[in-house]
Order: structure tokens, then C-alpha cells, then sequence
């Protein structure tokens, strides 16, 4: 028996460094995902605490022009990035081609060069241009703001 003692010692040494690499790569790799799960609860949190809600719109026919009203009504200040306004026909399908689709990002030409930040149970008006709904098959416009974590808000405008 004394023969395999060496042996023995080597592959005891040999599982204890392998256990050691694989522990040390183990825990590296948990670290990555708890930080990555950490940011995305944190993202997500955020984004339900984020609420706002398109509270009017005026039309201007004559200057093909909207201006869509925003009124935080969540516990974040939300940050506006994208506004998109299509003419929509009966069907609910684009009523105009392309010429009736106007997107807005940010940075707009915000009053007061706030740059589209809404804080808590504030309003913020926006102004899009170029928009074309004065073709016949126009009975409505589709209008979705999009903020900077991700937050919809989409709503159907009778233009007749």
C-alpha cells in the first residue's frame, strides 16, 4: 500500500486546483449575472414608477400642425424622446402614404429649454410639424410618445 501514497497525494493536489479554478470562475460568473439582474430590476422598478398620459391635442389644419400635451402623473421625472404622429384612414390603416407621417425626436423645441424632461405631476406641450391630414381618407390621427426607458403611450385623435 505504501506505493500508492504518492499517487494519492498528486491526485488529491490536482482536485484541490481544480476545485479552486472552478470556484474562482463560479464565482465571476454570478458576479456578472447579480450585477446584470441588480440593473435590470432596477430598469424595470423605474419603468413602472414611470406614468404619463397624453392629455390633449390640439389641431392646427391650417399650419399642418399638432400639439400634443403630456402630463406626468408618475413618481419619476420622464424624458420624452420620440413622438410619432400618422394620419389614419376608416379602416385604421395609413390614410396618405408616407407624406402623412411625421416623427419628432428629441431634442424638440420645448418651451422654457426644459429638453423634454417632465417632472412629477407636471404637463409638457409638444409641437410636431409637416403632419398632412387634410387628404379626404383622414379621420383620425394615431399618436405614440415614447420616453427614454422605454414607456408608451398611444392614443387615437379625430381630426373631423
Amino acid at each position: 500500500m505504501p506505493v500508492y501514497f504518492p499517487f494519492l497525494k498528486i491526485m488529491v493536489v490536482a482536485v484541490a486546483l481544480l476545485g479552486s479554478v472552478v470556484l474562482i470562475w463560479a464565482n465571476s460568473s454570478l458576479n456578472v449575472e447579480r450585477q446584470k439582474i441588480a440593473t435590470d430590476y432596477e430598469k424595470n422598478s423605474n419603468l413602472l414608477r414611470e406614468s404619463f398620459i397624453i392629455e390633449d391635442v390640439w389641431l392646427y389644419k391650417s399650419a399642418d400642425s399638432v400639439n400634443v400635451t403630456l402630463r406626468n402623473i408618475g413618481d419619476l421625472a420622464i424624458n420624452a424622446t420620440a413622438v410619432n404622429v400618422t394620419a389614419v384612414n376608416s379602416a385604421g390603416a395609413n390614410a396618405c402614404g408616407p407624406t402623412c407621417t411625421d416623427t419628432e425626436t428629441a431634442p424638440y423645441n420645448f418651451p422654457d429649454n426644459i429638453n423634454g424632461v417632465i417632472q412629477s405631476k407636471q404637463t409638457l406641450t409638444i409641437k410636431v410639424d409637416n403632419i398632412d391630414w387634410n387628404n379626404s381618407n383622414a379621420v383620425s390621427l394615431d399618436i405614440t410618445i415614447t420616453t427614454e426607458r422605454g414607456s408608451t403611450e398611444r392614443i387615437f385623435w379625430s381630426v373631423t
